[in-house]
């Protein structure tokens, strides 16, 4: 009798033992911050509330909203600083009487991608399009289209942004610069100019101030609009044209000298209708180049020989959705993520390693008239 009453004692004692739930497993999926367009503008039917933060699903390719920031007009273009600390984005907007000018603004990273405004400037000049920062993250660069100038800006400590310390000025009739990024080590900063068919190269001083070394151009009336350099040749770049539906490429032979050594058209030779080019990005491997088509609704695929600069169209690959904008490939090379802005969905593709080319992974998600992607 005693060693059953013993043995119920010891069952109830375990039965009535609290127990701790399960720690909650950290969710290791990729961040992808998402720039969209908050307003009806002429080109675009803005249907945002603001910044979204995502999380990447590599088993699916699914892009899953977790949070949205608002507190911004327009915030088409973003990027994260090179600490992973800070995101800064561009307020595309400006040209009105009750505002004059777009704007800049910066925001804290939080646990999770959470985004917490931290200030907002001028950009000085309306309609800002493209944001970077330098190699190091001590400024921030920004390309003002309709205004064709471009501005800096320095990162205090606590990741706010100064007023602008340098503001130029794109020569010409009708500039309309459309990007602004470093090169590869971080020694030049270099612009693109639509209107005027031009690529811009500057010095970047300690004090944050641009200063142009040479500009080549390209086909009058081409329109170039993004640059991407050669991850593996970085002598080596491809400017994409909006107007003519061509991506060309480039090599850096010295430091004034530019030589192009291909071009070719972005478009099936079977397609007649109307196309404009948005965005351009290399593979990781440095093999592989890939250009958006807005009109045609696609990403073209091209594969590189590095030793002769030349180029060969793979694959016209369906974005599943309408006027594809930036698209991100990710650092593994395994997958390609493009933000269509009139359908409002992000697609994701899976590259096969081997060819560079395309495959989609399930239906695009959902995100409201998306144009940038930028994976943290």
């Amino acid at each position: 009798m005693k060693k059953i009453l013993f043995l119920l004692s010891c069952l109830y004692a375990c039965q009535s033992k609290p127990t701790s739930p399960p720690a909650a497993q950290p969710d290791e999926r990729p961040i992808v911050f998402a720039g969209t367009y908050t307003q009806k503008l002429g080109h675009v039917d803005g249907k945002a509330t603001g910044i979204y933060t995502c999380r990447f699903d590599a088993s699916t390719g699914a892009l899953i909203v977790t949070d949205t920031v608002g507190g911004i007009d327009n915030p088409s273009f973003v990027c994260v600083s090179p600490d992973k600390k800070y995101l800064y984005a561009v307020a595309e907007a400006g040209g009105t009487p009750d505002r004059a000018m777009g704007g800049v603004a910066a925001f804290r990273i939080l646990e999770g991608g959470k985004l917490q405004k931290i200030n907002e400037v001028s950009s000085y000049g309306v309609a800002p399009c493209h944001i970077s920062t330098d190699k190091s993250g001590k400024f921030v660069l920004v390309a003002n289209y309709v205004t064709g100038n471009v501005a800096t800006y320095s990162v205090q400590t606590d990741g706010t942004l100064s007023d602008s310390l340098c503001v130029v000025q794109h020569p010409g009739k009708s500039p309309w610069a459309h990007m602004i990024l470093p090169s590869p080590d971080g020694a030049t900063i270099w612009s693109v100019d639509k209107g005027i068919d031009r690529v811009f190269m500057y010095s970047l001083s300690e004090e944050g101030k641009l200063k142009e070394q040479f500009s080549f151009s390209t086909a009058k009336g081409a329109g170039p609009r993004h640059l991407d350099f050669n991850p593996v040749q970085p002598d080596q770049f491809a400017v994409i044209n909006e107007n003519s539906s061509t991506l060309n490429y480039y090599r850096k032979e010295g430091e004034f000298d530019i030589r192009r050594l291909d071009s070719l058209s972005t478009l099936p030779a079977s397609f007649k209708e109307n196309n404009t080019c948005a965005d351009v990005h290399f593979h990781p491997n440095g093999k592989f180049l890939y250009g958006s088509n807005r009109g045609h609704n696609s990403i073209v695929v091209y594969g590189v020989d590095t030793q002769t600069g030349k180029l060969t169209l793979l694959q016209h690959q369906s974005t599943l959705g309408l006027i594809p904008r930036n698209f991100l490939v990710t650092p593994d090379g395994k997958w390609l993520l493009v933000a269509n802005q009139n359908s409002s969905t992000v697609a994701s593709f899976r590259i096969d390693p081997a060819t560079g080319l395309l495959s989609p992974a399930g239906q695009p998600s959902a995100v409201p008239t998306p144009v940038c992607l930028k994976m943290m």
